[in-house]
This record gives C-alpha cells, structure tokens and sequence, in this order.
C-alpha cells in the first residue's frame, strides 16, 4: 500500500521554474530545517514503510499457505479428542506445510522487527537534533511517521504472536497432564490467532486518521490496526507529496 509513496512525491514535483535569486535564498533558508528533516528521516523511514508493506503481503502469502493445510479443521468433537490423546502433536494442525508456513511467517515478522528498529534510531536522531516544541511542522511530520511505526510494530506482533504460539507448544502435549485437551485448546488457540489475522483485511467502516494511534496499536484488535495502518498510510502519501513540491525533492 505504500508501493507508491516515493514515485508518487517524485511524479507530482513540478518541473522547476526560473525564480528570482533572492526569492530562492529566501525559501531555502525558510525551509532549510524541515527539508533537512523530510530528506533524513521523512524519505528513509518511507522507504523502510513500503519495504515492510511488501514482507506484510509476503507474510499474508505464507499465511494463506497455513490455511491451505488446515482446510476443513475445527474445534475438535468427541472422536477428535480420543485421537489426540494417542498423538505426540495434532496432527491436523502440525502438518509439513503448516509448519514450513508458519516458521516462514516467523522469519518475516522478525525481519520486519528488526527494520523498525532501524526507523527507531532514524527518529531518536530526530529528536535529539530537534527537540520537541522547537520546530513544530517537524513535530507533525515526526508523529505521522510514529503512528505508521507504532501500527506496523503491532501488527508484525500479531504475526510473532501466531508463530510463536505454533511452534514453541510443538511437542508439548507429552508434558501436560490431560494431552489431549492441551492439543484441543491449542488448535483452538491457533486457528483462533490464524482466522484474526486471515479477516484483518476485510472491508469495514473507515473513519479519519487518528492523531495519535498509540492505544489503539497496543490494545486494538487486529483488524482495527490493519484498517488504521492504511489511513496513516494514505495521510502520509499525502503529506509526503506535500513535502517533495515545497523542498524540490
């Protein structure tokens, strides 16, 4: 969704036009701060967005593989029950490809982790240069950027969260006491997890972009950060744009 964040900053710069000297001096020394601000930390930490959007849609790919091995898996009855307590793991849950999928959708989630991490210091170098209150169009820019951060770390949360739960309750069962109830919630537990995450995309209400999304991204469902992301994500197209015509990026 945020594939076209920079070409879209770059296609609606209008060509330059001849100014007067003085006129442009006048600008450039304006600007000087919050062109600074929109080359160093504005555009790279865009760049990282659209980057992390891509593996989002790579993840949701390995997701839809997980599925794919589960069709037809539901909580499990009376017969189900008597079968997973002569099994080491579900079966119906642990099958090769779920399990490929789901360390897949772990190794993005952590990729997506760790180039947050690096936006994290893009922005503390912010701050430290720019104090807040100082400049405050960069303060806006900084909060728009926050937002996007703060959703996307969420979301990549949710992913872990799934993963995690699949593969560190691997071969668990042979130490709880009833095992086949341990692998009955479990199942319930990860299909819960799993469908969250496979309807986090569907169509619902959209309202405005919040100003700050820093509850909703630690206590909101998972379809209400997906649906947020994107609006941020659309403001910021905005506002980069914005920002390219007024520093000639």
């Amino acid at each position: 969704m945020m594939a076209i964040v920079l070409a879209a900053a770059v296609a609606a710069t209008p060509s330059p036009k001849p100014a007067q000297p003085l006129k442009v001096i006048i600008h450039i020394r304006s600007n000087n701060t919050y062109c600074s601000s929109v080359r160093t930390m504005a555009v790279p930490i865009g760049y990282v967005t659209r980057r992390n959007d891509e593996a989002f849609a790579a993840i949701d790919h390995s997701l839809l593989k997980f599925f794919e091995s589960v069709r037809g898996v539901s909580s499990a009855g009376t017969q189900d029950m008597e079968t997973l307590s002569s099994e080491l793991d579900d079966a119906a849950i642990y099958t090769p490809t779920g399990t490929l999928s789901t360390m897949k959708v772990n190794q993005i989630a952590y990729d997506i982790v760790q180039n947050l991490a690096l936006e994290d210091q893009v922005m503390h170098d912010s701050w430290t240069k720019y104090p807040k209150g100082a400049f405050p169009n960069i303060d806006a820019m900084r909060e728009r950027l926050q937002n996007l951060m703060d959703l996307q770390r969420a979301l990549a949360g949710r992913y872990v969260e799934f993963a995690s739960t699949y593969e560190d309750n691997a071969g668990q069962a042979k130490y709880a006491d009833d095992a086949a109830s341990f692998k009955a919630l479990l199942r319930d537990t990860i299909l819960g997890l799993s469908s969250a995450l496979a309807h986090a995309h569907d169509p619902s209400d959209e309202l405005p972009p919040q100003e700050t999304v820093h509850d909703l991204a630690h206590t909101g469902n998972v379809s209400d950060v997906v649906r947020e992301l994107k609006l941020q994500e659309m403001a910021f197209s905005t506002e980069i744009v914005d920002a390219g015509n007024s520093c000639g990026i």
